[in-house]
């Protein structure tokens, strides 16, 4: 695709992090575009790397990662795209090439994503503690039976819960914690 566009030669690709990080000191390209999810290392472990020996090196990540815990931390890593690779993938060019020359780009569907997340960032202790609860399969009152309060209390953390997360049932409720980051399978070892 990057090829195809005219504005673009490819110098180098791999098949790992480790790979990765090699063709880029190798190289020193001026735009480096990586997934986050890969064998060897984590892209995160890349964009660190990269940005030790070739800081010149603009980074798009363009991954098909869905947690939005896991996606913030790339914004946050200072790089100048993160793009989704289920979206539309005509534009890629054109934002790579925006990259090259300055700007930072991001997808519109990862903003709306992480928007829609920051809402559990604000999930309070108790809203947590009953989400994994729900997570459990634990009804509201053994919840309180845990938690030392009556089940009328669990219903309104429940329900507040919901409303941030943006969910209607315990199932999407589940399924949206754990793509967030919220959970991890661990949590139920």
């Amino acid at each position: 695709m990057l090829e195809k566009s005219g504005e673009f030669e490819v110098c180098d690709e791999a098949g790992d992090g480790m790979e990765a990080f090699a063709a880029v000191k190798r190289h020193k390209p001026d735009l480096l575009v990586l997934d986050i999810a890969m064998p060897g290392t984590t892209g995160i472990e890349v964009i660190e790397e990269v940005r030790r020996w070739s800081p010149d090196t603009k980074i798009a990540v363009l991954t098909g990662v869905t947690s939005s815990g896991l996606l913030q931390h790339v914004v946050d890593s200072a790089v100048e795209g993160v793009f989704l690779k289920s979206e539309n993938t005509r534009d890629w060019a054109e934002d790579f090439a925006a990259i090259c020359a300055g700007d930072m780009r991001e997808s519109p569907a990862l903003s709306e994503k992480l928007a829609a997340s920051a809402h559990a960032g604000s999930l309070t202790r108790r809203e947590r503690q009953v989400l994994f609860g729900i997570a459990r399969g634990e009804a509201n009152a053994a919840i309180a039976g845990r938690l030392g309060v009556s089940p009328n209390t669990i219903d309104k953390h429940r329900t507040s819960v919901m409303r941030k997360l943006q969910t209607h049932s315990a199932a999407e409720l589940v399924t949206r914690a754990f793509k967030d980051g919220l959970l991890n399978s661990s949590d139920f070892d």
